[in-house]
């Protein structure tokens, strides 16, 4: 059907309609930080740049442990706790407003101030999220190189399962710092992985409930539902399950305990060098240690006409004693191959 002749249409006129703006910004938020939550509700504060911790350890069972009647006494000695430590690193987020941006009519925001401030401040979460999990070797710094705290998988040492031409990094008595580990040939996730890191880390005294990895893994995880070796998944019909098809699993109930199993978006997102390691934390041996609290600087100097700000926050990941945790590491991580 074609138009009437003269018709005057939007096309015409739209030089002078109205856009239809809708007055709400759709934000992609992916702001999930697990492994920020879990360790930050155990924090603690710390009063210098270097956070230091005693470690100690119980002795091997001696099994010639026997006395006879009337025996005398010989003293064993004393082991005195070693000490570890990580450096606190500063993150930051800016920002810099004209005035007449912040003053104009906006859609989405009464003020352009106080969303990125929203933004940032989940930003920043973000950042040190990707840092509590790297495989980052602690740097003392000096006026020009920032410090930077160790990451978990730096830290782990004792038990961490790892691909071939892979070797462990950890704390560095010597040097005082902890070192990163070197990665390996990646591998594909497998249950018979997973339950050697698990009985690695309870021989060596730990107890993890919780084991993060990239969205990947925790797809490859549910897999294992269909192995020979576990037991078949099974669900109460009350009703509301019914037509439901059941493809994820969510807890692994090893030879050594109950595991909650978290997916991390933001392992993901950083890629390959941080999705390819699965992390069985135990979350009562590990926490986020502040020097500064995530705070806006209120005296950033304003030299325009523009807002200027800053968040800022100085911060290190306490790992009280590492063999507690273990890592599946150089996995595939993103895909089947990489």
């Amino acid at each position: 059907m074609s138009q009437l002749v003269n018709t005057y249409d939007t096309y015409d006129g739209a030089a002078t309609n109205r856009e239809d703006l809708h007055d709400l910004i759709s934000l992609i938020t992916p702001d999930e930080t697990p492994a920020y939550s879990m360790l930050n509700s155990g924090a603690r504060s710390v009063k210098a740049t270097k956070h230091e911790w005693p470690l100690d350890s119980l002795a091997t069972p001696d099994t010639s442990n026997a006395n006879v009647q009337g025996f005398t006494y010989t003293f064993d000695p004393t082991d005195a706790p070693s000490k570890v430590g990580n450096y606190t690193q500063i993150f930051d987020k800016t920002w810099l407003i004209a005035e007449t941006q912040e003053a104009v009519d906006k859609a989405g925001k009464k003020s352009e101030v106080a969303y990125q401030k929203t933004k940032k401040g989940m930003e920043i979460r973000i950042d040190i999220e990707a840092a509590i999990l790297m495989n980052q070797a602690s740097v003392a710094g000096s006026g020009s190189v920032p410090p930077r705290m160790a990451g978990l998988r730096a830290w782990l040492a004792s038990n961490d399962s790892m691909g071939t031409n892979g070797s462990s990094g950890g704390f560095n008595s010597s040097t005082g710092v902890v070192d990163a580990a070197t990665n390996g040939d990646q591998r594909a996730f497998t249950k018979t992985i997973l339950d050697g890191v698990i009985e690695t880390t309870y021989k060596s005294g730990g107890s993890p409930k919780k084991l993060m990895v990239s969205p990947y893994v925790k797809r490859v995880f549910s897999t294992f539902m269909s192995d020979t070796n576990v037991a078949a998944f099974r669900m109460p019909l009350d009703g509301k399950s019914e037509g439901t098809i059941v493809g994820a699993a969510d807890v692994y109930l090893s030879d050594f305990g109950r595991i909650d199993v978290i997916p991390n978006r933001q392992m993901a997102r950083v890629g390959a060098s941080l999705a390819r390691n699965a992390y069985l934390i135990d979350d009562g041996k590990a926490r986020l240690g502040w020097l500064r609290r995530i705070k806006e600087d209120k005296d950033v100097k304003k030299d325009g006409d523009a807002i200027p700000g800053v968040l800022k926050a100085e911060v290190t990941l306490i790992v009280d004693n590492e063999a507690a945790h273990g890592v599946a590491a150089d996995l595939y991580g993103m895909t089947a191959s990489s």
